[in-house]
Order: structure tokens, then sequence, then C-alpha cells
């Protein structure tokens, strides 16, 4: 299935489906598109707004920049799909012969490695959101704020999200000091998801 030209009826009714894809991946990648496209939105319409003269050139940055996560989070809702069926093939793969496990053994460790990082690459783009979030319910167009606030609740789940898939391929993966790695990443930036969140939810009461 094609993620990025599908409509969202479909989207979703493949993921309520038997298939295995899209999963988890797929919708905390989609959750990081919604929470950078809100935030985009806020600064388009911030653009020639009566008061805003002064944040112009903050509000076309912000666009940018959430254009930008908001196509890259789109791609890898794909990616993570493709990296599920190049696992099954690994398992597919023959073993008959010592050769044959050999290979096999280290196509499915490569498959688990792939199948971590997109969703590592997820997580780590969704927090990026929480930057704009603010920036969106700060000095954007304050009619606007709670989809600046929504923004950041949205980046929260998706790193949550992502990471929870990427912990799950990382149980088989042999390598210690990869796993090792791409644990203290994630730490690193689940350490401050809270008071990331709680920073912007606390601009609106």
């Amino acid at each position: 299935m094609d993620l990025l030209t599908s409509s969202v009826k479909d989207f979703v009714a493949a993921t309520a489906s038997k298939e295995p894809t899209p999963g988890g991946g797929a919708i905390a990648a989609l959750t990081a598109a919604t929470g950078a496209a809100l935030a985009e939105m806020v600064a388009n319409l911030t653009f020639d707004k009566k008061g805003y003269e002064d944040v112009q050139d903050e509000m076309h940055l912000l666009q940018q920049k959430a254009e930008v996560i908001r196509e890259k989070a789109l791609s890898l809702a794909q990616a993570d799909a493709n990296v599920f069926n190049l696992f099954m093939d690994a398992l597919a793969l023959p073993k008959n012969t010592d050769e044959e496990k050999m290979a096999r053994t280290a196509a499915i460790q490569q498959a688990y490695k792939d199948a971590a990082n997109v969703p590592l690459e997820i997580g780590m783009i969704s927090y990026e959101i929480f930057d704009l979030a603010y920036v969106a319910a700060t000095k954007g167009n304050q009619n606007l704020i709670t989809d600046g606030i929504i923004a950041a609740i949205n980046a929260r789940a998706a790193v949550k999200a992502a990471f929870l898939n990427v912990r799950i391929n990382i149980s088989g993966i042999k390598d210690e000091s990869y796993v090792a790695e791409l644990k203290a990443q994630m730490n690193q930036i689940e350490s401050e998801l809270d008071e990331k969140e709680a920073s912007i939810l606390a601009l609106y009461k």
C-alpha cells in the first residue's frame, strides 16, 4: 500500500485490517506529521496579520521548518511499512546449509536494525516539533494558540509511540553496543518529554 497517496479513510482502514502494516510506527509518523502541520498552519494564518508585523520572519522560518518535518514524517510512515516487509523477507530466507543459516542470521540482524532505525528517526524528528509548537503558541496568531499546543501534544505521543517500536525491535539485536547507543539516545529525549510538553500546555489555562 502506498501510504503517501492513500486517502485518510483507506490509511485508517488498512491499519485496522488483518495486515501487519501500516502499524504503530506508521501511526507514530502520521502523528508527527499532523503535529508539524498544526504548527505550520499557525504560521500560515499569521502571515500579513495586523499586530504580528514583528514576527513575520519567524513565521516564515516556522512554516519552512514545519513543512520539512511534515514531509519527512510522511515518508517515514512508508519507510516503516517497507522495513517490516524486508524483515519478513529475511525470515523467509533458506536455512538448509550452514552458509545459508549464517546469511539468514545476518540478514535478520540487519533487518532488526533497519526496523529500529526508522522509528528512531521518527521519534527524533517528532522531538523537533516541540520547538516549533512553542513558537507557534507564543508568537503566532493567538486565535490559534491551542493548535500550537496540540502540536506539542502530538509531538509527545509520536515520540513515545516511535520509541516503543524501537525498543521492541532492538530486543532481537545481538549487537550490545548498538543497542546501548540507541537506548541512550532515547533515554535522553524521553527524560525531557514531560517538561517540554508541560511548559507548552501551561501557555493556555
